[in-house]
């Protein structure tokens, strides 16, 4: 199996910088991103025109992707990686349809009918599933790895290094989802432009779509109250004395 640094070095060590922001991945996207291939490239294509495009163009690393595509499909559906939204394509002798399942009922058996362009994996899952199968074994023998955890995380590459995903600290789903917060809501708020303040409703139905570990209306509540920037406290939400 190559590793991350072998799979960019045979890509040419594409920028893929532009991706280092997203937190929530597709399937394919994941796939993709992993051995060097911008999905941009391939965004207007579902599942099937998708692979069909891979193994008629054949870039680079095309076997690679189309494996880790089903690799990962097969892991959620053995609960190996965690995934926030999970779409099923099912099928019976004359009709096609789409649904929304939750992980806790899906199985290996599900694994053909995983829609690899709309299922969600969170980039954190990625990084813990490829460390696990060993996708970074060379790359952190050969450079130094506190220094490269420590930077930004992203699908890119610099000369011999392959920066992709920090390091998970302990977490648990309440802190998943309030990390996840900041970055959807606060990360980038402009306080002196007097911009629309996300409600409580909002960032509680944002919790509940991304984690689905997570569905406790208090829970949201906290969440929302210990990351809600200090400027957005004002105004309307003032407590009204009884």
């Amino acid at each position: 199996m190559a590793t991350l640094q072998e799979l960019y070095k045979f890509k040419g060590n594409p920028d893929l910088t532009h991706w280092k922001t997203v937190k929530i991945f597709s399937l394919a996207e994941a796939s993709l991103l992993t051995v060097g291939i911008d999905p941009l490239e391939y965004s207007h294509l579902s599942d099937h025109p998708l692979k069909d495009e891979l193994r008629l163009s054949r870039p680079i690393n095309w076997q690679h992707a189309l494996l880790l595509m089903r690799s990962i499909a097969e892991a959620i559906c053995t609960h190996e990686v965690k995934s926030p939204f999970i779409n099923l394509e099912k099928s019976d002798y004359s009709n096609t349809w789409d649904i929304v399942e939750e992980q806790a009922k899906i199985g290996i058996e599900n694994a053909s009918e995983i829609i690899l362009t709309s299922t969600k994996i969170h980039r954190d899952e990625l990084f813990k599933w490829l460390k696990k199968n060993g996708y970074f074994e060379q790359q952190l023998s050969v450079i130094n790895v506190e220094s490269t955890l420590e930077k930004v995380a992203s699908f890119s590459s610099d000369n011999d290094e392959v920066l992709l995903l920090p390091e998970p600290t302990y977490t648990t789903p309440a802190l998943d989802a309030l990390n996840g917060v900041i970055q959807e809501f606060w990360v980038s708020y402009d306080t002196e432009n007097n911009l629309p303040i996300p409600k409580q409703s909002v960032v509680a139905s944002w919790i509940k779509a991304n984690y689905p570990d997570i569905q406790a209306n208090d829970i949201c509540t906290y969440i929302d109250k210990i990351c809600r920037h200090p400027n957005a406290k004002r105004g309307g939400n003032k407590k009204l004395n009884p």
